[in-house]
């Protein structure tokens, strides 16, 4: 079972990556993202919460903040013009490609984080039936 188990996984994720290509829809998320990657890599910490040069401030706990700010560090290297807090709407290409890259590479880790809780709690067939049912459940 844990080989079909992971068959899945990784046809879902293979799926994910070939749609990066289509720019078949683009959320309000989009913009949110971006502009959260804008103000945790361009303003100090204490500004985080209190920016206000956009509609979409900082709004998320720390922890997923400070997930913002690590992919802000990466960013920076795919394009540094998305970083600015005032480049409100910015979306090139090189934008795109990386924030879908970036949601690819957080399911990723939380498959494996899944996987991990479930071979914990249970076996190593449980641990991977986790991982699938967190990277295809609905409510992610």
């Amino acid at each position: 079972m844990a080989v079909s188990v992971q068959i899945a996984i990784a046809v879902t994720l293979l799926l994910r990556l070939a749609l990066i290509p289509l720019d078949l829809y683009r959320s309000t998320d989009f913009e949110v993202h971006r502009n959260w990657l804008a103000i945790t890599h361009s303003l100090p910490l204490s500004s985080w919460y209190y920016e206000e040069a956009s509609p979409w401030t900082l709004d998320s706990p720390p922890f997923f903040a400070a997930f913002e700010w690590v992919l802000s560090q990466a960013a920076a290297f795919a394009d540094p013009d998305m970083l600015r807090v005032t480049n409100l709407e910015y979306a090139s290409w090189a934008t795109v490609v990386f924030q879908r890259c970036s949601v690819v590479a957080g399911d990723l880790l939380l498959v494996l984080g899944a996987r991990q809780l479930g071979y914990t709690l249970g076996s190593s067939a449980q641990g991977w039936s986790t991982a699938l049912l967190a990277l295809v459940g609905p409510g992610l």
